[in-house]
């Protein structure tokens, strides 16, 4: 690896606030993702990868605050951001693909309405430039009719649709960080694999950054360049996915490698 890191995340520590205690989540968590890459953040339900997610993109649930540590992004901190500050920020800076599409989508709307209010939201566009980009990074998503998909409500797309239009959506901006949370979580396993399949895809071409959340081992194997493992809030191991999977210096790490080795052989069965 070289060249400058997009995100640098340096000693973070977040807590959830309660009436009579205070419970920490995260323990001084390091991690750093270059522009072009695909770094995968992993660990068990519970690790704190989604509250590191949730903390670089400033959407901490009430009670749960940052308490110390430093996020830069593009060389500007975001911890302390305010609303306002945030607001140019998501969306065209930084975007996130959630692991449930149907949560995403907002029901009562068409496709093209939802995509045309975030493009609103940021830039200028007279409407048949809103028009033309929206089927742009609906085609560019691998969907093969733009003009039906974005005429749709979400309830009329399958999840892989759905999601695929979710990307589509969190692209439109041209964001140089994308963050896909358990991206799919949900999705048969043919329909995964080519949600995964366009993730890499579109990351390479693009050239954005990409900080992929999971649990699975095999898609950090095959999808990411680099990966940082968590366990109970706290970083155990990072580097590059070949290093840590090669050679992990962390107990926990190579418990995760053979658990993973030890369910691909029962996927097997007998030969």
């Amino acid at each position: 690896m070289s060249g400058q890191a997009l995100l640098t995340v340096n000693g973070l520590c977040v807590e959830a606030v309660g009436r009579h205690q205070t419970t920490s989540l995260l323990h001084d968590v390091e991690l750093s993702l270059e522009p072009g890459r695909m770094r995968g953040l992993m660990g068990e339900t519970g690790s704190g990868k989604s509250m590191t997610a949730k903390s670089i993109v400033g959407l901490l649930p009430q009670g749960i605050r940052s308490t110390a540590g430093s996020i830069r992004f593009e060389g500007s901190e975001l911890v302390g951001l305010s609303e306002a500050a945030w607001r140019p920020l998501h969306g065209s800076r930084i975007a996130m693909v959630f692991q449930n599409p149907r949560t995403a989508l907002y029901p009562m709307a068409t496709v093209h309405t939802q995509m045309a209010n975030v493009i609103g939201a940021h830039l200028k566009l007279s409407r048949r430039e809103v028009a033309e980009r929206i089927l742009e990074y609906l085609k560019l998503t691998g969907i093969t009719d733009p003009a039906r998909v974005a005429n749709s409500y979400p309830h009329e797309l399958s999840g892989g649709m759905a999601q695929r239009v979710v990307i589509a959506t969190a692209l439109i901006l041209k964001p140089s960080l994308l963050i896909a949370d358990e991206p799919t979580t949900g999705l048969d396993a043919t329909v995964q694999r080519q949600i995964l399949d366009l993730l890499r895809r579109l990351q390479q071409e693009l050239n954005i950054a990409v900080l992929m959340i999971t649990h699975d081992l095999g898609i950090v194997a095959h999808f990411c360049d680099d990966v940082t493992v968590m366990r109970e809030g706290r970083v155990v191991e990072a580097g590059t996915t070949a290093s840590v999977l090669l050679e992990p210096a962390d107990p926990y790490t190579r418990s995760l490698i053979d658990a993973s080795r030890l369910s691909n052989l029962r996927g097997q069965g007998p030969a």
